[in-house]
């Protein structure tokens, strides 16, 4: 009777609730990174442009594929360069990774033809001498091809020297498109009159000097620009058609005259060389010049 109390009492008691371990869910190093970077506002496209990785991997990485990485240390290295870009300390995450993907041990496995000698075939037993034969083999066509070609064009240049020789001047000229500087034309020099000394009086100590030469005097509407070079320099002068009246170098003692239609460009060159006079004026080429080239015009 006593036992059968107690199985009632036991049935009518009510059953206590049961304490069982509460099982925490490790978070895995890439999906705590990714959280961490949506915390920050960051894009995967940033984060790939800052670490200098690619898309693909940032993503394999946040969503802990690690087959597609390269090996554990570069695992490792990867996941220790992410977290600290969001400064975060690497050494919990390192370890989460060690407790979810310990590192694979590599299997050794013996070879199976131990202690036989593998016959190797020829290009690998000569290769030394076959990259010699082949580079020989290059060296030769190339050379051949070279005499080729030159033996080709000194005949075609012996034939265009001739072509060359039998050219005008004007089929020059329409080939090239390029037409020679007219020949500056100078006023011919008008004759000068040389007065003869009048005779001198025995006695009378006085002799009289014969008249100085005239220069020659420019055509109506025309001016004169007078060049006198003490070295050597260069110069080229336009009239007012944009024609090149003048042009060429000289040297020192030079002297020379130009008439033409004014205004005239100058182009001169080493300045300190060359003194120029414009209507019997002396012109300053002083304010034009720049690296002893000046540039000017005469109106």
């Amino acid at each position: 009777m006593t036992e059968e109390l107690r199985i009632e009492d036991l049935l009518q008691t009510e059953a206590e609730p049961l304490e069982l371990p509460v099982v925490v869910v490790k978070e895995l190093p890439g999906a705590h990174l990714k959280k961490e970077r949506e915390t920050k506002g960051l894009t995967v496209s940033e984060v790939a442009h800052a670490l200098k990785f690619g898309v693909r991997q940032i993503e394999a990485l946040e969503a802990d594929d690690y087959n597609g990485l390269q090996g554990a240390t570069f695992l490792r290295g990867f996941i220790r360069a992410y977290a600290r870009y969001l400064k975060l300390d690497e050494v919990p995450l390192l370890k989460l990774l060690d407790s979810s993907a310990p590192p694979a041990q590599a299997e050794i496995v013996a070879p199976t033809n131990m202690g036989e000698a593998s016959t190797q075939p020829f290009i690998e037993r000569n290769q030394k001498w076959v990259m010699l034969l082949m580079a020989l083999v290059v060296i030769g066509a190339v050379g051949a091809y070279w005499l080729t070609m030159n033996e080709r064009s000194g005949d075609g240049d012996s034939s265009t020297i001739a072509a060359k020789s039998e050219e005008t001047p004007a089929a020059t000229e329409a080939a090239t498109g390029i037409t020679a500087p007219n020949p500056v034309a100078l006023a011919p020099a008008a004759p000068v009159e040389t007065l003869a000394a009048p005779p001198v009086a025995p006695g009378s100590g006085t002799v009289t000097a014969q008249a100085a030469p005239v220069a020659a005097q420019p055509a109506p509407g025309e001016k004169q620009v007078t060049l006198d070079f003490d070295g050597r320099s260069w110069i080229e002068i336009k009239d007012a058609s944009q024609r090149v009246i003048f042009t060429g170098e000289y040297g020192s003692g030079t002297h020379q005259v130009v008439s033409g239609k004014p205004p005239f460009q100058l182009w001169v060159g080493k300045t300190s060389s060359v003194r120029v006079t414009y209507n019997e004026q002396k012109v300053n080429l002083q304010p034009y010049t720049r690296d002893e080239v000046a540039r000017l015009t005469l109106d």
